[in-house]
């Protein structure tokens, strides 16, 4: 699995994952959908009282997955979400809410395709991480913006993380066959050749996506210095210097000025 996540963000959530892992609590995605429905709803009731038109704010303040799983909403949710509040007459603008280091590489680049084809305005905005995946996710809106506090900006590249077991299994007992038709020479290729101590088939994978994020983000981001494409991560007012956002301000005066 290909990831565009933030190293730190990465290990920073692996507690979480495994506590909800020995607890086995994990909820039908179906009911996570219906709860963030339900608190998005809550949070934007403000917005709307007395007034025929309003902005909404969506949050995204969670590891980037395709699909609702292990308690993260999917970005196939916020994209039916966002579908939804584009053909909502009284939406005006749509504020994405984002604290993420990043995540999955699959799906991204379609939630920032329908995020660039929205007809109303759309906001980024973090006060936290917006790093990675996140990132790439918020380049497709039309003003990305930081608050003065956030923590970590850009991010922007590709990483793989990979474990062979069959050396602990082994330890154990356990002997490990891996079987495949003659026919089969393609078939995890990129896996065999890693166990076997070969990199070229699974960079050249990681090379082929990072370009496509790269690309993504220099056709949305047509200003960010070619420096920021390594990788590196900046706070606010360096990020503003480099072209990742726009301006500097809080939620609170984003909301204020598309409320008017």
């Amino acid at each position: 699995m290909l990831f565009s996540i933030n190293y730190n963000y990465l290990t920073g959530i692996f507690p979480e994952l495994l506590l909800a892992y020995r607890k086995g609590s994990f909820e039908s995605s179906h009911w996570y959908e219906e709860y963030y429905r339900y608190d998005f709803e809550q949070r934007n009731a403000s917005l709307q009282q007395g007034r025929d038109s309003f902005p909404v704010v969506v949050d995204l303040k969670q590891p980037i997955v395709k699909y609702t799983s292990y308690g993260y909403i999917g970005t196939q949710y916020i994209i039916t979400l966002l579908k939804a509040l584009e053909s909502h007459q009284a939406v005006t603008a749509i504020v994405l809410d984002i604290d993420s280091g990043g995540g999955m590489v699959s799906g991204t680049e379609e939630l920032a395709s329908v995020i660039r084809s929205l007809q109303k305005p759309t906001v980024a905005y973090t006060g936290g991480y917006m790093c990675s995946a996140a990132y790439w996710i918020a380049s497709a809106c039309d003003k990305v913006v930081a608050a003065p506090f956030a923590d970590a900006i850009g991010s922007i590249g590709t990483m793989m993380s990979f474990q062979d077991f069959a050396p602990f299994l082994e330890k154990y007992g356990v002997k490990v066959h891996e079987l495949y038709a003659p026919e089969s020479t393609e078939k995890n290729k990129w896996y065999r050749d890693l166990k076997e101590g070969n990199e070229k088939t699974v960079l050249q994978n990681l090379s082929d996506t990072n370009a496509r994020f790269i690309g993504s983000v220099k056709a949305y981001r047509p200003d960010a210095k070619e420096e920021v494409f390594k990788g590196n991560t900046y706070n606010a007012k360096k990020a503003k210097a480099m072209g990742l956002i726009d301006e500097i301000m809080t939620l609170n005066d984003i909301i204020s000025q598309l409320a008017n």
